[in-house]
C-alpha cells in the first residue's frame, strides 16, 4: 500500500514501527526497538509519540490512511456504478487477506492491542471502526435508502468475515483452486451481506 506524505520523520517512525511489527512481533515491538529500526534516538520517537499508547494509535491512522490510498487507486477505472465500486473493494480487501504480510501485520496488531488494552478493549474497538467506517461508505452507495444503523450491522459482518478469513486461510500455502473457490465465494456472500440478501 502506498505511504502518506506528512512530517517525514514521523512518517518513517512509523514505517520503521510497522517493518517491526511485522518482522519481530508484538512480544519484543518497543520504542527502542522502533527508534532502532528507524536509525534514530528514542529521544525523537518520544517526541513524536511520547507513548507506546500514541505510537500503537498513529500506527492504526498510518493503516486507514494506507487503505483509503489503496482503495482510491483499487477504485481508479471502475465504473462509477455502485454495485463496481463495491465489488472492487471487496475484491481488493479478499486478495488483501491472503498477502503473507497482511495476514502477519493483523495478527500483530491483534496481540500488540492486547497487551496495551488490558480487559477493557478499547484500541480493538478503535481499530475495527476504522475497518467497518470504511465498508460502510461503499455499503451505503450500494444501498442508499437503507438507516446509517443498519448499514454499520452489515460492515461490522463483513468485516467479521474478512478478518475471520484472515485466520482460517492461515500461513500455509493451500490448493490454489480450493482458494480461488473460497474467495469466489466469499465474494458472492460479501455482495449479499453488503445487499442484506442474509440474516
Amino acid at each position: 500500500m502506498a505511504r502518506r506524505r506528512e512530517n517525514p520523520t514521523a512518517q518513517r517512525l512509523l514505517d520503521a514501527a510497522r517493518e517491526v511489527l511485522i518482522r519481530d512481533g508484538s512480544a519484543v515491538f518497543s520504542m527502542r526497538n522502533v527508534a532502532q529500526e528507524a536509525q534514530l534516538r528514542l529521544a525523537t520517537v518520544q517526541y513524536y509519540f511520547p507513548t507506546r499508547d500514541d505510537l500503537v494509535r498513529a500506527m492504526m491512522r498510518d493503516a486507514e490512511s494506507r487503505y483509503r490510498v489503496a482503495y482510491e487507486k483499487c477504485l481508479a477505472g471502475v465504473p462509477a456504478k455502485p454495485l463496481e465500486r463495491f465489488k472492487a473493494i471487496l475484491r481488493f480487501n479478499l486478495k488483501d487477506v491472503a498477502d503473507p504480510v497482511t495476514r502477519r501485520w493483523i495478527i500483530q496488531m491483534w496481540a500488540l492491542l492486547s497487551t496495551l488494552d488490558a480487559q477493557s478493549g478499547t484500541l480493538l474497538d478503535e481499530f475495527y471502526d476504522m475497518d467497518i467506517s470504511g465498508l460502510s461508505t461503499y455499503i451505503a452507495q450500494l444501498c442508499p435508502d437503507i438507516p446509517a444503523a443498519e448499514i454499520r450491522r452489515r460492515a461490522a459482518l463483513l468485516a467479521a468475515m474478512l478478518e475471520g478469513l484472515v485466520v482460517v486461510r492461515g500461513g500455509h500455502s493451500p490448493n490454489p483452486a480450493e482458494l480461488k473457490r473460497l474467495f469466489a465465494l466469499a465474494e458472492q456472500l460479501g455482495v449479499q451481506i453488503a445487499r442484506g440478501e442474509i440474516g
